[in-house]
């Protein structure tokens, strides 16, 4: 077979995407530090640890060639995840948000046992019900008022109570603030876990600029790590309680993966360090971003959805109607001939409004502010009006083909 003329498509598709102005929620760029070891000769081989003074990582009936350097990366971003995540215990060994899901209910819960779900409609992940079927965990849904985008922690108390709910996972796609997890947790008293799905914030929570779930009242967070966390298609699981991570890790180290995948590890572990260093004034960055697009779009007569606190936004996401602009594929067509890349949502909590997801951080990545922002809006409004745009976009993609908030810029 000649394999390169389906190879070539794919370069096609990667031409394009240097070219394309991406405002989704759920991708990002990673520095040039970070993504420097994604293409290395390393990750054809494994990582279990880093080895004694030769190197060697001998398990008594195993015995491998250790990678020291890298044992040495991951511990410092280990204790810089710690440190701002506030927690006792990290892996970053599972490979992916939903198996970093499937991890933790794994390890933290047994067969017969319920869990609390957030449903689809609701923003959940479209896999977790279907995942606790598969393993054997019954399962109840939580009840999220989507209009004020606040879970009802009465109703999740009373839910828990009836059904013996061992462990609550709390994942939403659709929100602009916080989860008041202090309620749930008041609600639902001391002995239920509670696991905060933190895929879309982990960035702004390492930055400070979002709640911290493991201090009002989460056991765990999970996330996966390319969001508001600028790394590699990766996850990673933070325990509040040092009794907790042993047991769990224990688990997932010892039966649910075999490779952490190694050029994606340092990835990410490099991500978390440039956290460490850049995420404070970066997760400022995408809030204000996330805000100032939003009022863009009101100006120019939209609809904008605001979250609990009064104001657009206090994440990366800015949420605009669209249900009255004309057909959905339409618009998303001419976006996308456009060369803008962004995601449409409805929700049936919504009364079924169709409206644009935003998303701020792979734009605050590359260096935009809130004046780019106001640009980025009027030519989505032209666009979605039929106005050619596409080499305005282009031109205005050009002036950001750096990554900032990062290593690379020293």
């Amino acid at each position: 077979m000649n394999i390169n003329n389906v190879l070539d498509k794919i370069k096609l598709n990667e031409v394009r995407n240097n070219s394309i102005l991406h405002l989704t929620a759920n991708e990002n760029q990673m520095s040039k530090t970070t993504r420097m070891f994604l293409d290395s000769k390393i990750n054809e081989r494994y990582f279990m640890g880093g080895g004694d003074q030769n190197n060697i990582v001998d398990f008594g009936h195993f015995t491998a060639l250790g990678i020291s350097g890298v044992e040495e990366l991951v511990e410092l971003a280990n204790n810089a995840a710690k440190e701002m995540l506030h927690a006792n215990g990290i892996n970053l060994n599972v490979l992916s948000g939903v198996h970093a899901m499937m991890s933790t209910i794994l390890a933290t819960t047994e067969p017969g046992d319920v869990v609390m779900t957030v449903p689809l409609e609701y923003g959940g992940h479209f896999a977790t019900k279907g995942i606790l079927d598969r393993i054997g965990r019954k399962h109840v849904f939580a009840d999220y008022n989507f209009p004020n985008l606040k879970f009802d922690s009465n109703k999740i108390g009373q839910v828990v109570k009836e059904n013996n709910v061992k462990a609550i996972y709390l994942d939403v796609s659709y929100y602009l603030n916080a989860h008041n997890l202090k309620e749930i947790r008041e609600a639902v008293g001391s002995d239920v876990i509670i696991i905060y799905d933190a895929s879309h914030t982990i960035g702004l929570i390492m930055g400070g600029q979002f709640q911290s779930p493991l201090e009002e009242g989460a056991n765990v967070i999970c996330a996966n790590t390319h969001k508001t966390l600028p790394g590699p298609h990766k996850g990673m699981i933070a325990f509040r309680d040092t009794d907790l991570a042993e047991k769990a890790n224990k688990v997932i180290d010892g039966c649910l993966y075999s490779t952490n995948q190694v050029s994606h590890l340092i990835a990410l572990s490099t991500a978390i360090l440039e956290m460490k260093e850049f995420g404070q004034d970066y997760a400022k960055q995408i809030i204000s971003n996330s805000n100032v697009i939003a009022e863009a779009f009101e100006g120019l007569g939209y609809d904008v959805r605001r979250a609990n606190t009064g104001r657009y936004s206090e994440n990366h996401q800015a949420h605009v109607f669209i249900d009255d602009k004309g057909d959905r594929l339409k618009l998303y067509k001419r976006l996308v001939d456009n060369n803008i890349s962004t995601n449409f949502e409805s929700s049936e909590l919504a009364d079924g409004r169709i409206f644009i997801r935003i998303g701020t951080q792979e734009l605050t990545h590359r260096g935009m502010k809130e004046q780019e922002m106001s640009v980025i809006a009027a030519l989505m409004d032209r666009a979605m009006r039929g106005e050619d745009v596409k080499s305005e976009v282009g031109e205005f993609n050009k002036q950001f083909t750096k990554i900032v908030y990062s290593f690379d810029q020293e």
